[in-house]
């Protein structure tokens, strides 16, 4: 899973794009605009820790991206790395500056509309088309079409129950606890609770049936996991 780092001071706009790219299959991290253009932790130059993607995200009452943009574009680790602009519509008159080489986004947006952006922008990076099909064994999940095939015969899901199979199939092997499924699935500003998890991780096990359902794991004391 790639990263997404999110240049943005406002909590409230980096908490709705990190819920959008999470549920794209990144593993979503906010910088500060303000300071190293690199998270903490980051060594400067450390080419292998680049994101798959980037993000600057600005309100009307902040300054323009450009400036942010011009600077990201002349590190020597972020200067390849697909850009989309995330921006409130009085930003729209300094869009122009952002350059062909990037994806503007404009407040509000939809979910579609943000995963549209994301995949133009890295088809334009790396010149190919991203695979849309998360697979495992026959079990199939489309993150294109919001659909899941076993054996080729289509699997209904609730909205929740697809994105939650959707977070775990994007990240075999790693466990997640109840509380940071919450954070990426439902939202940082979910309030419900680790029960919630529970239930939902109960339904798409029945939906996946025998043959998939035991990819689930759960991990005792910690919270799920999913095998391929």
């Amino acid at each position: 899973m790639s990263d997404a780092w999110i240049y943005s001071e406002d909590r409230e706009l980096a908490s709705e794009l990190a819920r959008g790219l999470a549920r794209l299959g990144f593993s979503p991290r906010r910088v500060s605009v303000n300071g190293s253009l690199l998270p903490p932790g980051d060594d400067e130059g450390a080419a292998a820790r680049r994101p798959g993607l980037v993000v600057v995200a600005a309100r009307a009452q902040d300054d323009p991206p450009d400036a942010l943009v011009e600077r990201l574009g002349g590190h020597e680790d972020l200067r390849e790395v697909p850009l989309v602009a995330a921006v409130d519509p009085e930003h729209l008159s300094s869009a122009a500056s952002l350059g062909d080489s990037h994806e503007l986004l404009v407040r509000p947006f939809a979910p579609e509309e943000l995963a549209a952006r994301v995949k133009r922008v890295r088809r334009r990076a790396d010149g190919s088309e991203d695979d849309d099909v998360v697979r495992a064994g026959s079990l199939e999940l489309n993150v294109a079409t919001y659909q899941v095939a076993i054996a080729g015969e289509p699997v209904s899901f609730a909205y929740m129950e697809y994105e939650l199979l959707k977070f775990l199939m994007s990240n075999p092997g790693r466990a997640f606890s109840r509380e940071s499924l919450l954070s990426a699935v439902w939202g940082y500003d979910y309030y419900g609770g680790a029960r919630t998890v529970d239930v939902h991780v109960r339904r798409v096990r029945a939906k996946l049936g025998h043959g998939h359902a035991a990819r689930i794991k759960t991990v005792r004391s910690v919270g799920y996991r999913f095998e391929l």
